[in-house]
């Protein structure tokens, strides 16, 4: 689905470059496209297509000899036979209706009067997904007559037809008089605006971050006001993002990768604070909410990194140099090639490159995070591509460099002229790539497989979360030891080892499935809690002694742990939890307190965790 509207965004771009070419772009609409579906062309087209006996059969037991009765007024009318449409809610439907469709998609693929937008060779006459069809054409007039009369002959026979007053036009190049007489002739209406695929698209890329993201977000803030009159906790707030912002969000991460730069971003998290934290000012870092919860943080989502996970994920295609149809529609005007550009830095000589909405947003995206990618000449590069002399339609399956160097000793060297022969042009040209291996040798190769690589590259799902967790890691990596984790040090008057933490984040919390406890660990750990000297020195009041004893200054440590009525309570708590789990371990304040005990206590004895975290929010 993503591929269809960056197809749609890249074709814009070329219009809006060469101002000369008059093309339209034409969202079909079918009228009741799932219900208007002839069974015998169905059957027929599956036949044509040899999917196999078995499987026409199973199709054919299905779609034949169905009856209906109608009941009107308590009268029910004689049969009705059933000879079209495919049936509502059954999985094998969309497939069955794209496989007719097909036929037609072909017809105008194939039809030498329907020209569509031209970049070298290639034609890109249409993009389908389900019954979302949009076609891009040139010589507008031609070009739509005789996709309506292919669609007319095709509808006679398979079912399919084409609801013109739904069906939307953008136009592109086009003056007022040819509008007009476009209008006139086909019988179709020219739009300023068409939501294709849940995004809203105009004739002009500049409007896409208006129509689509401030349209989004302004949502998306009239739902965080309504769910901020609830009372919900603090893990509840971050579960509202979870589940109510994210995907919306994220959808258009993933298919609008537009945004050059970040400042929408601290617009949003602001926002996101805001409901979070209810309008007060926070009391734990931001980093700190966004870290995985294994490493102490809460998972609130960081929606600046998931935008950029998504833009690694568009990436893919430029690291790759495996979808040309992309590739050759998005560098319609590069003059090097994508790895000159990525690796070389080519932009430097060649401004323009980022003179596209879609690759100066990517490019940016990629040399924020490129020398923590890949710092030294990467395995997937290929110099080849590079040095070659760029073509409107480039080749795929270049070479790269895990496949044309070779061990020698300790080093590596570039495979000799003989062994390149098929995959070079001529021995210039491998004398090229040879001069650019010396240069990349100079920073050294990357022999083994890089995080690039293991987490985006070679695996073919998941490629968003395994970049998201990548780049969350690198951007909290200096969180690693919070700032809490060393003030409880002090306190306490000696260190916790960094191990004891993690098994507290990552099995020790999990004792319990309430989120009020669990919120109520982190708080803790986090010292979320206002003492009397933080509230004497935020409001300028002159007593900050112990709310319990009225003796010594209230500190967070001194509230929790040392107050002689405190330890009172501790004590007795103490003494209760020996007698039940009859064991005796050292009274410290990080098992009481942070539930981290260590070898204290024995492992089966969990419940010691639960009754110390009961006593603590008792207490």
């Amino acid at each position: 689905m993503s591929d269809n509207v960056r197809n749609i965004i890249d074709i814009l771009e070329l219009l809006e470059v060469d101002i000369n070419r008059k093309a339209v772009l034409i969202f079909v609409d079918a009228e009741k496209a799932f219900d208007n579906i002839g069974w015998s062309f169905m059957k027929k087209n599956l036949q044509g297509m040899g999917v196999g006996q078995g499987f026409e059969n199973g199709i054919g037991a299905i779609y034949s000899k169905q009856k209906a009765k109608l009941i009107v007024n308590n009268v029910v009318t004689e049969e009705i036979p059933i000879e079209k449409g495919t049936r509502q809610g059954c999985p094998i439907s969309p497939l069955l209706f794209i496989l007719v469709l097909e036929v037609l998609l072909n017809m105008i693929r194939g039809d030498q009067l329907v020209k569509g937008v031209q970049v070298g060779a290639k034609q890109y006459k249409l993009r389908a997904f389900a019954d979302d069809l949009v076609l891009t054409l040139q010589q507008p007039d031609t070009s739509t007559k005789r996709v309506l009369e292919l669609i007319e002959i095709f509808g006679q026979v398979a079912g399919f037809k084409l609801n013109k007053q739904k069906t939307k036009v953008l136009d592109k190049n086009l003056t007022l008089a040819e509008k007009e007489k476009f209008q006139n002739e086909t019988g179709l209406v020219i739009t300023k605006k068409v939501k294709y695929l849940g995004v809203n698209l105009t004739s002009k890329n500049v409007n896409l971050f208006k129509d689509n993201y401030d349209k989004c977000w302004t949502e998306v803030k009239k739902d965080l006001e309504i769910w901020s009159r609830l009372k919900l906790s603090l893990l509840g707030r971050i579960a509202v993002i979870k589940m109510n912002v994210l995907p919306r969000m994220l959808f258009l991460f993933q298919t609008l990768q537009i945004l050059d730069k970040m400042d929408c971003f601290k617009k949003w998290q602001k926002d996101i604070s805001k409901f979070v934290w209810q309008g007060k000012k926070p009391r734990i870092k931001f980093k700190n909410l966004t870290d995985a919860k294994d490493r102490g943080g809460f998972a609130l989502p960081d929606l600046r990194l998931y935008y950029e996970s998504a833009a690694f994920c568009w990436l893919k295609q430029w690291l790759l140099l495996e979808n040309t149809d992309i590739l050759d529609l998005e560098g319609f005007d590069n003059r090097f090639g994508w790895h000159a550009y990525i690796w070389y830095d080519k932009v430097k000589q060649h401004k323009g490159f980022k003179n596209h909405i879609v690759r100066k947003a990517l490019y940016n995206v990629w040399m924020r995070y490129k020398d923590l990618l890949e710092s030294k000449t990467p395995r997937w590069l290929s110099p080849m591509e590079a040095k070659e002399v760029k073509k409107l339609n480039m080749e795929s399956k270049w070479p790269k460099y895990c496949e044309i160097l070779e061990q020698d000793g300790e080093k590596v060297k570039l495979q000799s002229y003989e062994k390149l022969k098929s995959k070079v042009r001529d021995w210039l040209h491998y004398l090229q790539i040879n001069e650019t291996f010396k240069q990349d040798r100079k920073i050294g190769f990357q022999m083994e497989r890089s995080k690039l690589e293991t987490e985006l590259l070679e695996p073919n799902t998941k490629n968003l979360s395994r970049m998201y967790n990548l780049l969350l890691k690198w951007n909290t990596q200096d969180e690693t030891v919070k700032s809490a984790m060393i003030k409880w040090a002090q306190d306490i008057g000696h260190n916790i080892m960094f191990a004891d933490w993690e098994q507290l984040w990552t099995t020790g919390i999990k004792f319990t499935a309430c989120n009020a406890l669990r919120e109520n660990i982190m708080k803790m750990m986090y010292r979320w809690y206002m003492t009397p000297v933080k509230l004497a020195k935020i409001y300028h009041l002159p007593n900050n002694k112990c709310w319990k004893c009225n003796e010594t200054e209230g500190t967070f440590y001194h509230l929790w742990w040392t107050c002689p009525r405190i330890k009172a309570f501790w004590e007795m708590i103490y003494n209760e939890i020996k007698k039940v789990l009859k064991w005796t371990f050292p009274k410290k304040p990080e098992a009481f307190l942070l539930g981290i005990v260590g070898q204290l206590v024995r492992r089966k004895d969990r419940t010691f965790l639960c009754m110390r975290q009961q006593q603590q929010g008792f207490f």
